[in-house]
């Protein structure tokens, strides 16, 4: 059972709203952004690593004052309404969030936390509502389009005109030279798998019969899990195959998915070795992003984060995609009977929330016992939560940590 609710831990003075809160690719790290700027923490152990008043601390301002640097200065003391993490590194993509002026919603600024410095600033002709990064490209994802970067130089690599995307849906894998990306296709429920590396759609796959709600790629690039906006099943489907793995049943309740998150893994090879050694390397990070995204949770209204265990539950769906007509390079692929849903598998395990609370979630594997997951989850609210998963045998998650996270007046 679950354990009895911990107290949550004494922590300095927090006067900041959250606006916005994720984990990085491989849930070492969190960051939040709020109505006064930004703040970074390690998450095990807890700690804070970086935060917007060590970018800016109150201070008067220099007498040489630049564009880029009363803009930085805007976005890290104004409000963030979007924050993005690449592992654990010193870059960091941070969106105003349009509270006051000058904090633009159309502004991305590339930070490096390290120099406290600016790398580069991009404006947009609308807001951005999502980021994403790996070590090659960066996705920025607006309402009708998306534009693909190249990371290291910042170069505008292509751009792809989309379907109304409101919630801003997207995902890219983090593997050692693959670029896998999706977001919504055209029609209501279908996703688009796209190469990021190669510049080239791959296929579109008709997942769902009503919109999407929530879509997520495995570390790997192999799988890919999307929900709709009933939030009664979630899907999981190879990529760029389009064949269906698995339909895990949430409830029977229609309730708002509001994040799916394959398990993570170790940050990818950072390429110093060459030759053989660099193969070997990529082909031990592959295997290790492979056996990592073994399991996936999901984040719904109903209070309750489900997790399924996509190695324990192998086979329950023998689905096949069916080919469709038409559709973009590589086909289309059509979404297999009703029955196969019906029939969905369970959760394997479970944690409790407060209903009809927002948060993101993150599976890892626990660093002192291999056979134990840890998932953690940040809400709206700005709670943390640590939970102590069984990777056996599953069942009901056991609370291990829980405090309050905010901007932290130094």
């Amino acid at each position: 059972p679950l354990r009895r609710p911990l107290p949550i831990t004494a922590s300095p003075t927090i006067t900041a709203s959250l606006l916005a809160y994720t984990f990085n690719q491989d849930a070492t790290c969190l960051a939040i952004g709020t109505d006064r700027g930004y703040q970074i923490f390690t998450c095990e152990p807890w700690a804070s690593a970086h935060s917007c008043s060590e970018v800016h601390p109150n201070r008067p301002a220099a007498p040489s004052r630049t564009a880029a640097t009363s803009s930085l200065r805007l976005v890290c003391q104004g409000g963030v309404g979007v924050v993005e993490l690449l592992h654990s590194s010193s870059l960091v993509a941070l969106v105003g969030a349009g509270i006051r002026p000058g904090e633009s919603t159309r502004r991305l600024v590339m930070l490096n936390t390290r120099t406290n410095t600016s790398i580069c600033e991009l404006n947009f002709s609308s807001s951005v509502l999502r980021v994403r990064m790996n070590a090659s490209r960066l996705l920025v994802v607006l309402e009708t389009r998306t534009h693909i970067f190249e990371l290291s130089s910042m170069k505008l690599l292509h751009t792809l005109e989309t379907a109304p995307n409101r919630l801003g849906l997207a995902d890219m894998c983090v593997a050692v030279g693959r670029c896998h990306a999706v977001l919504p296709a055209a029609a209501p429920g279908q996703i688009l798998f796209f190469d990021a590396l190669q510049l080239h759609a791959l296929s579109t796959l008709h997942a769902r019969k009503s919109a999407l709600a929530a879509l997520a790629i495995s570390p790997c690039g192999s799988r890919v899990a999307s929900a709709s906006e009933k939030g009664t099943t979630v899907s999981v489907h190879s990529f760029p195959q389009g064949e269906l793995l698995h339909a895990f049943r949430r409830g029977a309740i229609p309730a708002s998915i509001y994040h799916l998150a394959f398990s993570s893994c170790l940050p990818p090879h950072d390429g110093a070795a060459s030759g053989a050694g660099a193969a070997a390397a990529t082909a031990q990070a592959a295997a290790a992003l492979l056996s990592s995204s073994a399991m996936l949770c999901a984040v719904s209204s109903s209070g309750t984060v489900h997790v399924w265990s996509l190695d324990a539950q192998r086979g329950a769906v023998g689905g096949r995609a069916v080919g469709g007509g038409g559709g973009l390079t590589g086909g289309s692929f059509s979404l297999l009977s009703p029955s196969s849903l019906l029939a969905g598998e369970r959760a394997f395990a479970q944690a409790k929330l407060p209903p009809l609370t927002r948060a993101v979630a993150a599976l890892r594997p626990s660093i002192s016992d291999a056979n134990e997951m840890t998932m953690l989850v940040l809400t709206e609210r700005g709670i943390f939560y640590s939970f102590r998963l069984d990777a056996l045998r599953g069942g009901d998650g056991v609370l291990q940590d829980e405090r309050r996270v905010g901007l932290v007046d130094s």
